[in-house]
């Protein structure tokens, strides 16, 4: 987006089969089923890559009424406006809050040559200085290096600020570097040669000279963070939801007692569509517009839902021709707009190792040492600093397990994670004061935190029990027995009756599944006795969630519908030749006036077929489980990296 390439690095194709499909069932996700997620409701799909660009998925949030954030205007009002909806409230107007409209793109990924090169000016010198410690990383312990390979690369002289940059640079980018200045001039170390830089030994967690360290990560850009950063003192910032990280994502925001100007530089608006540009990608993160004055604040949970324009490119359809694949395809939205969809709690809702359900359990359970030690283990998709810091940790019993031992290790160990890692850091800082007592530290991590890890059991639960009802009961019919939401609350949920099937009272629609908690009420039919085998399969049992240690963990319950029907879907199927072919506007390409072109077909190239689709969605349902079953696929990132956009 605006002359900036967005693209994630497309897969190997080798792991893929001639007609785009991973050589594995293309229906089943070891992942998925691992959470629960197995069934579906239509019988047409389609294999396409999802998310190829930050800009292939774009989300609007939806308030209370029904509104769609759009940015459709940067103006700044001034505080002297003579219009009542955009002059600025005094400080002791109390009741005004700034209500925009805030819109953040991610930035995009770029391989580290290019990244530094852009930095340094010199493309040359930034292949030496990964040459560089490319080099000295073949070598393993014990072998020689070669003498005649560099320990160090001088970087040409620069500016103070750019030196700053580059600093911050390696930090993030360059685990197995270090980094000095030497008369204006960086030199970019390999790790091991560490010892013999002039500033050795300045390199501790608290240290601010311009040196790397590998224990400090780089502020990110959060944009809450910024907003709160430019705002009036002690300004409270206000919003309904949490957004994707992996798209353009739009949504309404309000801040307590402050005025746009504080916020956003008119000129930089005028200038650059987007109040400034970041310092290494020429674009400005994020956008904030649509200001006006308003009396009520935006708290978490205060939005309708979300709506959804998605692009799935380089599309796999049965079929011999591209007419036949259109025709799978227009099937394919037509069912998901007649039937909806499973309404599954997403992959993402596992965390991103996809243990948080099994941290709860063992907390469930009261057996806050196993919860802990889950927690705390190494990871094998993290990085290898971090890895062998959790290796450190599993290893802290080594000379007996004591309580002494336990207290040196953790105040060892939390020095050596980076400060996002909230959850392990609250434990290690208290069973640094408190050895060996497991509750105590558990009951450390913040609280929002401390409710996702049983909110993921329940959402297991609730994931397998569904599983069985559409797969081993019935996906189209109401059963007896069934539990249908009649209106709100935990005390209105009905059992089905003969009486209610005769008379055709409740659709799929209807029928709710509990998520486990001390007051839930279970299905009459098998579906609860299901439920009830599950928890014991996995060593609970539904009194564990009335009575526990950890007041957190006990949940009342609640009831989530099965099925999930989107409102306002559309589509558009789209021929394209080019791979990263921008196919849809955002808002700030419609503010800059940028039409998407087609381009033109070249000479031996084959058309590819695109489905642009949207729709909206409730806020507690997901985009990704909406698009599983519209291309009846998976889409976990274990299944979409098989998949190519060629």
């Amino acid at each position: 987006m605006n002359g900036e390439d967005d693209t994630t690095a497309a897969p190997d194709a080798s792991a893929v089969s001639s007609n785009n499909e991973p050589a594995i069932d293309p229906h089943e996700d070891e992942m998925e089923q691992s959470v629960g997620i197995s069934e579906y409701l239509s019988d047409t799909g389609f294999s396409a890559v999802s998310k190829a660009r930050y800009s292939d998925f774009l989300v609007h949030e939806v308030d209370l009424q029904g509104n769609v954030a759009r940015l459709t205007s940067m103006t700044v009002p001034t505080e002297d406006n003579n219009n009542n909806e955009t002059t600025a409230p005094s400080p002791a107007d109390d009741d005004k809050k700034l209500d925009m409209v805030v819109e953040e793109e991610e930035e995009e990924e770029i391989d580290l040559e290019t990244q530094l090169t852009r930095m340094i000016k010199e493309q040359h010198t930034a292949k030496k200085v990964l040459s560089m410690l490319e080099v000295h990383d073949d070598v393993t312990e014990g072998e020689s290096t070669d003498k005649t390979a560099e320990k160090f690369v001088t970087l040409p002289a620069l500016e103070k600020g750019d030196r700053k940059a580059v600093h911050e640079w390696v930090r993030k980018a360059l685990p197995n570097a270090r980094a000095d200045t030497l008369d204006g001039h960086i030199r970019i170390w390999h790790v091991k040669f560490e010892r013999e830089m002039p500033n050795y030994g300045n390199f501790g967690p608290n240290n601010n000279n311009n040196s790397n360290n590998n224990n400090r990560k780089p502020k990110r850009q959060n944009p809450i963070g910024q907003l709160s950063r430019k705002g009036s003192r002690g300004a409270r910032i206000g919003y309904a939801g949490m957004k994707d990280k992996r798209g353009i994502t739009t949504q309404f925001c309000t801040l307590y007692r402050t005025v746009p100007s504080q916020l956003v530089n008119p000129k930089a608006v005028a200038s650059s569509m987007g109040g400034g540009n970041t310092k290494d990608r020429g674009f400005s993160v994020v956008r904030l517009g649509n200001f006006e004055y308003t009396s009520k604040e935006l708290k978490l949970g205060m939005l309708k839902g979300n709506r959804f324009d998605i692009i799935l490119r380089n599309v796999q359809a049965p079929g011999d021709d591209l007419a036949s694949q259109r025709h799978v395809l227009e099937q394919a939205a037509q069912s998901m707009k007649d039937k909806g969809f499973i309404n599954y709690f997403g992959t993402q809702r596992f965390g991103k190792f996809k243990d948080t359900h099994l941290v709860g359990i063992a907390a469930v359970q009261g057996n806050f040492e196993e919860a802990v030690d889950i927690l705390m283990r190494p990871k094998s998709d993290e990085r290898e600093d971090i890895k062998q810091v959790r290796v450190e940790w599993q290893e802290r019993f080594k000379y007996g397990k004591n309580k002494e031992n336990e207290a040196n290790a953790a105040k060892s160990t939390s020095r050596k994670l980076n400060r996002f890692m909230t959850g392990e850091v609250a434990i290690l800082q208290s069973l640094a004061k408190y050895p060996m007592d497991y509750t105590r530290a558990f009951s450390a991590i913040p609280f929002n935190l401390r409710t996702m890890f049983v909110h993921a059991v329940q959402s297991l639960i609730w994931n397998r029990a569904v599983s069985y009802r559409i797969g081993k009961m019935s996906k189209d019919s109401v059963l007896v027995g069934d539990l249908v939401d009649v209106g709100k609350g935990s005390e209105t949920v009905h059992v089905v009756t003969e009486v209610d099937i005769a008379n055709k009272k409740f659709t799929l629609e209807d029928v709710v599944v509990p998520m486990v908690g001390k007051k839930s009420v279970y299905p009459t039919n098998e579906l609860g006795d299901f439920i009830l085998q599950l928890l014991e399969e996995v060593g609970l049992k539904k009194e564990m969630f009335q009575d526990n240690k950890c007041r957190s963990l006990i949940v009342t319950g609640d009831y989530r519908k099965i099925i999930c029907h989107p409102t306002d879907v559309d589509y558009k199927i789209q021929e394209y030749f080019d791979p990263l072919q921008p196919l849809l506007q955002t808002d700030l390409m419609k503010l800059q006036d940028e039409n998407i072109v087609i381009r033109a077909q070249q000479e031996g190239e084959r058309a590819k077929l695109a489905m642009v689709v949207g729709f909206t969605l409730p806020s507690s349902s997901y985009a990704t489980i909406a698009l599983r079953e519209l291309m009846r696929r998976p889409t976990s990132n274990e299944f979409q990296k098989d998949l190519t956009l060629e």
